[in-house]
């Protein structure tokens, strides 16, 4: 798919998040399992297959101590030590994306500072901005420069935030931005997700919006948002939820991901095109069952039209249908002129 159609087709994209579930101890068992995650994102569908770009000097403060729900998930590291471990050697973005074309499946990673823009950007052709990134001013500068489209993920942000991005983008001369719901929570319940947002945050920016999910469930989010209008999702993936890391616990497996992508093309037959019309699949019946103003009995030139004796609102079936309901005034009382 083009990625310049997202948002004006009825093919929603699917980014499968790969996040820091690539990581696996050694150069040579993190490449085999990056690229093992981008087989399964391609074999159940997937759009594109999403990384994250980031190094610990650039995202927290030295003394940022221990985050309290990764401590909670078993992860007791201070927050830099442990980004430190996750970030991606810059050498393996291209061998990756190289080997997402191989595989037919858009390469995409979301960078943290611009210099992790600058390593990415060469490699992908959409830019992804993290929730906690909708702030970062440079950042938000730098890929407005690439001219390239972006999404922008809004979890834990307020509506002024959002503003903020939105014009900050726009005003230098952004790509298409496409915004994206997101719950701050690692899984999300589901009473958090507050998918009634996703058209509310198109109508007040008149841009696409997608859901970037962190809920456990494979299809009910992703569903509904949908059914909302959602332009694209995106969902955390991985081989086994018993794998070590902080991303794997509430992640899909490969066949939850192959399931995910099942509803959501179904979920985009049957949102249709939001135009309320009479269907090719209606016409038959329409025809058929809609009522009209039809005679009961043969009625000759100068006959009282008597509404219940010689004519009724009923349904044609297979007959020639008569005029529209709202007529029956005008004609009962009146003779028939042939």
């Amino acid at each position: 798919m083009n990625i310049h159609e997202i948002g004006k087709t009825n093919h929603v994209w699917i980014i499968a998040e790969a996040g820091s579930n690539w990581r696996m101890g050694t150069p040579e068992r993190d490449l085999g399992m990056a690229k093992a995650l981008i087989d399964v994102a391609a074999q159940a569908g997937c759009d594109a297959v999403k990384f994250q770009t980031y190094r610990a000097h650039t995202v927290y403060v030295p003394n940022a101590g221990e985050s309290d729900y990764l401590a909670e998930a078993g992860f007791r590291a201070s927050i830099p030590d442990i980004f430190r471990d996750l970030s991606m050697p810059y050498e393996m973005i291209p061998l990756l994306a190289e080997y997402c074309k191989k595989k037919k499946i858009e390469f995409m990673s979301s960078p943290f500072s611009v210099s992790d823009l600058e390593a990415v950007d060469p490699y992908v052709r959409i830019h992804k901005i993290a929730s906690y990134e909708i702030n970062h001013v440079r950042l938000l500068e730098a890929v407005a420069k690439t001219k390239k489209p972006v999404f922008v993920s809004t979890g834990a942000s307020r509506l002024e935030d959002i503003e903020f991005a939105v014009h900050f983008l726009k005003e230098r001369g952004s790509g298409q931005v496409y915004l994206m719901q997101c719950t701050a929570k690692y899984p999300a319940p589901p009473e958090s997700l507050n998918l009634a947002v996703i058209p509310e945050l198109y109508k007040k920016f008149n841009l696409p919006v997608g859901l970037s999910d962190h809920s456990r469930h494979p299809v009910y989010a992703p569903v509904a948002s949908v059914a909302l209008g959602a332009c694209a999702i995106e969902k955390h993936f991985t081989l086994d939820n018993r794998l070590p890391g902080p991303d794997h616990p509430f992640a899909l497996t490969p066949s939850e991901l192959a399931e995910l992508v099942q509803a959501v093309r179904s979920s985009e037959k049957l949102r249709g095109s939001g135009e309320k019309k009479v269907s090719q699949w209606e016409e038959e019946l329409r025809q058929f069952a809609h009522r009209a103003l039809q005679a009961l009995v043969p009625i000759k030139k100068g006959d009282l039209f008597r509404e219940g004796i010689n004519f009724d609102i009923l349904r044609p079936g297979k007959q020639r249908q008569g005029a529209h309901p709202r007529f029956v005034e005008k004609v009962s009382g009146k003779h028939a002129l042939r």
